[in-house]
């Protein structure tokens, strides 16, 4: 239920969870080590209640992920490529985890390469998928904040938490 939602969704996992509340949580993928823990919990915290949408970058994405999963909470992965290619290549495992345990999708065919152009375009899904969005951490210009521009736009609820004093 967005403004330009997709043709066409690919899944690889339990479509189901589609049709669940979701929450998302998004974030840099250089975030410091506390930052990532506490991402970690609070995306445990959440799968109480929600299915945890993010993407599979390195960073706050895969704590997310891993924080819900650990806590056998459902999540949900928006890919920015088809399933058959894995990018980042360190999230080969998570992949695997993901497409047994909880829901990749993608708006690519199987078979398509990532595009620095196609970040942007999937974060309006994992948007448009929850309830709300939570930012971790982010960079002024940066896809955590594109994420929560998309949220906002969509009538989402936005969240952050204090990241450390004297960071940029």
């Amino acid at each position: 239920n967005i403004p330009s939602p997709p043709v066409m969704l690919y899944c690889k996992g339990d479509i189901s969870l589609l049709k669940t509340n979701c929450f998302s949580v998004v974030g840099s993928r250089r975030a410091s080590p506390k930052t990532l823990a506490d991402c970690k919990k609070i995306a445990g915290e959440l799968t109480l209640a929600f299915t945890v949408v993010s993407g599979v970058a390195d960073g706050s994405d895969s704590a997310a992920v891993c924080g819900a999963l650990d806590c056998g909470g459902k999540v949900i992965c928006v890919l920015a490529n088809g399933f058959d290619r894995v990018y980042p290549a360190s999230a080969a495992n998570l992949y695997r985890t993901v497409a047994g345990k909880g829901l990749l999708i993608s708006e690519y065919p199987p078979d398509a390469v990532c595009k620095p152009y196609h970040f942007p375009v999937r974060n309006r899904i994992i948007a448009g998928l929850s309830r709300g969005v939570l930012v971790v951490a982010a960079a002024e210009k940066s896809g955590a904040l594109i994420t929560a521009d998309y949220a906002a736009d969509y009538g989402r609820d936005v969240f952050a938490f204090p990241y450390g004093i004297g960071s940029p």
